[in-house]
Parts: structure tokens; sequence; C-alpha cells
């Protein structure tokens, strides 16, 4: 997982321009890719990406220095990406089909199949699943800060992941490629 120096953060809060650009852009990548593996929507993803730097730059004067920096940004970054989906006045699938529209496809034209399968697997799986494999697998927290995150018991969040393991397993496993 991303660590960010502590120091770089108190001057960022102190308001130092330099160290403003240098935090937001070691955030920048690490974001959009949640966001992106989340919506597979490269125009959702840079939207809430930016959303959520603004509220990190707005509202770092509510960060505690007492805890660790990016679960802090982690939970922003959730926040925004449901508050996202609750502004869709219908259900939003976190990984869509690729053939939702002629943008989406030609910006998935260089996936590998693999990744596709992958994709339509992760399709099958509950929300709340799919946001776990995706936090611990992906973005490399550990289990503790996706229960964290998630706001579930430890066990639980390693259940989730395991069971989007098992499920990924079985799906190639069967050839439903």
């Amino acid at each position: 997982m991303l660590k960010i120096d502590r120091q770089l953060v108190k001057n960022f809060e102190r308001g130092e321009a330099k160290a403003a650009s240098m935090l937001f852009e070691q955030l920048r990548r690490p974001l959009f890719a949640y966001f992106y593996r989340l919506s597979y929507d490269r125009c959702v993803a840079e939207d809430l990406l930016q959303e959520t730097l603004l509220t990190i730059h707005s509202r770092i004067e509510t960060y505690n220095h007492d805890f660790e920096f990016m679960p802090w940004v982690w939970a922003i970054a959730r926040n925004k990406f449901f508050e996202f989906k609750r502004s869709q006045n219908r259900v939003v699938r976190l990984i869509p089909q690729l053939t939702r529209n002629q943008q989406q496809t030609a910006c998935f034209s260089n996936v590998s199949d693999t990744e596709t399968d992958l994709r339509n697997c992760l399709d099958t799986l509950s929300e709340a699943t799919k946001e776990a494999f995706v936090l611990k697998h992906f973005q490399g927290l550990t289990f503790n800060e996706v229960a964290d995150l998630q706001q579930i018991p430890l066990p639980t969040a390693k259940s989730r992941v395991l069971f989007a393991l098992k499920k990924i397993r079985e799906y190639f496993n069967r050839g439903e490629l």
C-alpha cells in the first residue's frame, strides 16, 4: 500500500503549494485506478478523482495525525464513489459489460482476453465482494484496512475476498472463457 510521508502531509496542511502538488501526484494514480476498477468508466474515474482531491484539500484540517493518512484518503474515495452511485437514479454496476457503448468499447480495445474474462467473472459477484477484492488485490490494502473501510468485522472482509478468489478459480477452471 502507498505510504505517504507525514511531513509532506503537514506541509500540505500548512498550505505549501509544492507539498500539495507532490501529495496529489502521489495520490493521483492509486485513486484513479481504484475508481476505474470499480466503474470501468474513464470519465467517471477522472471526475471522482478530482472530487476526491478537492475534498482532501478542503477537509485536510479534519485529518487526525494520530492515524495513518492513507486510510483517511481511502475513506474519502470510497464515500465519493458511493455518493456517485446514489446520485444515479439506477443501479450502477461496478464492472459493466464491455459492450455498453462505443466509447467504452474503444477504451477496451487493447484489453487482453484474460482481463476481459476476469471482469466478466467479477461481474457475477455482489458489490461488497467486488469492492473488497479490488481493495485487497488491486489497491494493496490489508484485510484490516478493507474491514475498516467497509465497516465490517475482519473475518467478513477475509471471507469476501476469499469468496471472490474461489469464484474466480471456479470460473477459469470451468472453462467459462
